[in-house]
């Protein structure tokens, strides 16, 4: 791990301009990690995901990919900057064929080619080349996230985010979901996940944050943070895991 790719400091954000979700959050996530996001409903986990994406437009703050300021940019422009992002719901076109989302996946990246990405993506994710002619809403839930999460690394992303990719899963589809999330880690990209799992998610990662009410309230290293008592007793109990 060298070099922060991903930077975030004193973000302020929210869906309305009376009330802010984010109240000055700052993260880093350096070339290679695995950082997880972790905190009680309502911390603004999902909110901070979006604001890096774009889908919420931040009040103020910083939001630097590799030292280029995108903090407000289009949802497309920061896609192509580098930044890939899984939501929780919705994040699969139900009527076309996988092999149809994996090609729209691509549209910010028109110069790769796209039989090598296709190629990338069924070495990552091997059910989905079996189901490539598959309608994607008659996927499984586990693998429908994989092929969102597959659709959002064919423009080969600097960083994936991944909100809540075990949500709604059969407990032997979150084994294989954290499995793949490792798979894809270990494959060279770097990786900031949200999740309710949460002690089986820090434990796993190289770094973690506890978010609370929008703000920071612990971080360190990731299986030290699953550890901990006091973060276990304020944050963990009521979570997954």
């Amino acid at each position: 791990m060298s070099g922060q790719v991903l930077t975030v400091a004193g973000l302020v954000a929210g869906y309305v301009p009376q009330v802010d979700i984010l109240n000055g959050v700052a993260i880093t996530v350096a070339k290679d990690e695995i950082v997880t996001v972790v905190g009680p409903n309502g911390a603004g986990k999902s909110t901070l995901l979006k604001a890096l994406v774009g889908l919420v437009t931040p009040k103020s703050g910083r939001i630097a990919l590799e030292d280029k300021d995108i903090a407000g940019l289009a949802p497309s422009t920061i896609v192509r900057q580098g930044l890939g992002y899984v939501p929780q719901r919705e994040n699969v076109f139900e009527t076309m064929p996988v092999e149809e989302n994996l090609e729209i996946g691509l549209k910010p990246r028109r110069d790769l080619p796209l039989r090598l990405r296709l190629e990338a993506m069924y070495a990552l994710f091997p059910r989905l080349r079996e189901r490539r002619r598959q309608m994607a809403g008659s996927l499984s839930g586990g693998e429908r996230q994989m092929l969102a999460m597959a659709r959002a690394l064919m423009p080969q992303p600097k960083v994936l985010l991944l909100d809540e990719p075990t949500a709604g899963l059969a407990p032997r589809f979150v084994d294989l979901m954290f499995e793949q999330v490792a798979t894809i880690n270990r494959s060279g990209v770097t990786i900031l996940m949200v999740e309710q799992n949460a002690t089986r998610a820090l434990a796993m990662s190289h770094r973690g944050y506890v978010l609370d009410l929008g703000r920071n309230a612990y971080e360190g290293e990731g299986p030290a943070l699953a550890r901990d008592p006091k973060v276990a007793d304020l944050y963990l109990g009521g979570l997954h895991g």
